[in-house]
């Protein structure tokens, strides 16, 4: 088969530092729209897919055809040389000098808007799109039940009470990024976006993330240290931006809609640990 030299259309800026270079890397785990490839030291992971998909940390994004070759012709555990801006595969070189920069770093500018929450809010309690916990948002937000629990054990600034949501929450579900995961990536978006970030939350999820005996997916592992570095896919910081102006009614829908297409319910769960903490911590 020919070799052949593929450019990305958009990259994550954060990959353009040397450090990425200095790794070694292999391919991890391939699908049908995406693959990711990890370093050997098992701290990076990077998304390789199309530009059909909102941008996520660490994400190179393809054209369609370019990637479908690419995926076609690699194997996982295949050893990647990266060096010089460029991924280097057994049979394809993928060129990342090209492809537009975006940036996955939060930053929040200003507050949070009464009336763009209240929006938030309203039409959140409309939504009948089930949660990983079976529930419809409006039916999560309202009831009682152990996912609520442990999220407001880890909306507590106790440690023993934040350690138990997370015990109950971290690797809970199925799928790549379990439904527990996703919630916690959602509380830690809405503390960023409150300013009420919490160190002993931080350093006790650090600890259980970096141990060896992890237990959730290395997949949902990245995204949990990713949010806990302040980034985020796409659809969550426009989110996060809409929150901190005065957004329409139709923008607040759209950017919704947006986040909970996300996977099967990655998106909603995530919406779900959002909305639960906003609740929670923005009424102290």
């Amino acid at each position: 088969m020919k070799i052949l030299f593929v450019n990305a259309c958009f990259i994550d800026q954060l990959l353009l530092m040397d450090n990425f270079e200095e790794l070694k890397w292999r391919v991890h785990s391939k699908y049908k729209n995406s693959f990711n490839i990890q370093d050997e030291r098992k701290q990076q992971l990077v998304v390789v897919t199309t530009t059909n998909y909102p941008f996520m940390p660490n994400g190179i994004y393809l054209q369609a055809s370019d990637f479908s070759h690419v995926l076609s012709t690699i194997e996982i555990g295949e050893q990647i040389t990266w060096e010089q801006k460029c991924l280097h595969f057994s049979k394809n070189h993928l060129l990342l000098t090209h492809g537009k920069r975006y940036s996955s770093i939060a930053v929040v500018v200003g507050n949070l808007e009464g009336k763009s929450q209240e929006r938030l809010f309203s039409y959140s309690n409309s939504l009948v799109k089930v949660t990983g916990n079976q529930q419809s948002l409006a039916q999560f937000l309202e009831g009682k039940h152990s996912f609520k629990n442990a999220l407001i054990q880890l909306c507590s600034e106790n440690q023993s009470q934040q350690k138990s949501g997370l015990d109950f929450l971290l690797g809970r579900g199925m799928g790549l990024t379990p439904s527990g995961d996703d919630m916690i990536v959602g509380h830690l978006a809405a503390r960023l976006l409150l300013d009420k970030q919490s160190s002993i939350l931080t350093n006790l999820l650090l600890t259980e993330l970096l141990s060896e005996r992890s237990v959730t997916t290395d997949i949902s592992k990245h995204y949990l240290l990713c949010a806990l570095a302040g980034h985020f896919s796409e659809p969550v910081l426009k989110l996060m931006e809409a929150l901190t102006t005065n957004s329409s009614e139709e923008h607040i829908i759209k950017v919704v809609k947006s986040l909970i297409s996300v996977g099967h319910t990655s998106g909603v769960d995530l919406l779900a640990g959002f909305l639960t903490t906003i609740k929670l911590i923005s009424i102290k």
